[in-house]
């Protein structure tokens, strides 16, 4: 088992990461991808990489971030450039318009300022997709649109891919939206990367569907642990092992043995990522 999205970098795992990898591998995962969302984390998942072999490293500023924190896409090449055999990916990278809701909970008070936010967001992920070229890295993309317009985030960061003149490679990260969405991303070449939210009980028909009819060669398993623990471990904290649930649900709806999805969908990891 390989688990291509995984968070040992956060605060979350800061003082026992080193055990849950241990555990990790006891429980049959091979290899673990940690993925940055700022340049402080991402910095922690290259010392990780570098600390145990067969974890590797992303390195990226999370779109929710982009106001935080300025990305200065020359110290992200210096990153790259020392560790260029640990670090597989550029991302977490993309849009995320659920948070820039204008709402009396929301510090976002006005549409000019949901503007401006989208806007930066757009102007960070064409660096990343700059950074990407450079070393010929793929992306790890994030997308999510807000409860009014759930499918608006991945129909902009359509738009952006299809106005470059080279499509990157890589793959779209927790997957939320619907088929006819996913065949899109699908047709540019894009991997559909999926997490514990397939085994909620009240996971949507919709998620379930694209789960079915992605073909198994461009699918990923991914925890996005501490997030998103999968159902038989509902209310415990995520952990890159529990990536077996996930692929116990993609085995049980394609109507194939567990080992099968396994083998493939590690292949698939292999060959996107190079490990």
């Amino acid at each position: 088992m390989i688990d291509v999205h995984a968070h040992l970098n956060f605060q979350a795992f800061k003082d026992d990461y080193a055990e849950v990898i241990r555990r990790s591998f006891a429980n049959g995962v091979e290899k673990i991808i940690n993925i940055g969302s700022n340049y402080l984390n991402s910095q922690k998942a290259i010392q990780i990489a570098k600390e145990y072999k067969n974890c590797f490293a992303a390195v990226g500023l999370h779109p929710i971030h982009v106001q935080d924190e300025e990305f200065k896409i020359e110290n992200y090449c210096s990153q790259v450039l020392k560790n260029i055999r640990t670090i597989k990916a550029i991302g977490e990278t993309g849009l995320d318009y659920h948070y820039v809701a204008v709402n009396q909970k929301s510090k976002i008070k006005s549409q000019n300022d949901r503007s401006k936010i989208k806007s930066l967001q757009k102007d960070v992920f064409l660096r990343h997709l700059e950074l990407a070229k450079e070393f010929d890295l793929p992306l790890i993309l994030h997308c999510r649109g807000d409860k009014n317009e759930p499918l608006k985030a991945y129909e902009d960061l359509l738009s952006v891919i299809r106005s470059l003149p080279l499509v990157p490679r890589g793959e779209l990260h927790c997957f939320s939206a619907n088929w006819p969405m996913a065949q899109k991303f699908l047709d540019l070449g894009f991997y559909i990367g999926f997490t514990g939210i397939i085994t909620f009980n009240n996971c949507g028909a919709d998620l379930l569907e694209v789960v079915a009819k992605t073909p198994l060669d461009k699918i990923l398993a991914e925890t996005d642990c501490p997030y998103l623990a999968p159902q038989p471990v509902r209310r415990e904290r995520c952990e890159p092992w529990h990536v077996k649930y996930t692929l116990e649900k993609i085995a049980e709806i394609k109507n194939i043995s567990f080992e099968e999805a396994e083998a493939q969908i590690d292949e698939n990891s292999v060959k996107l990522f190079n490990l």
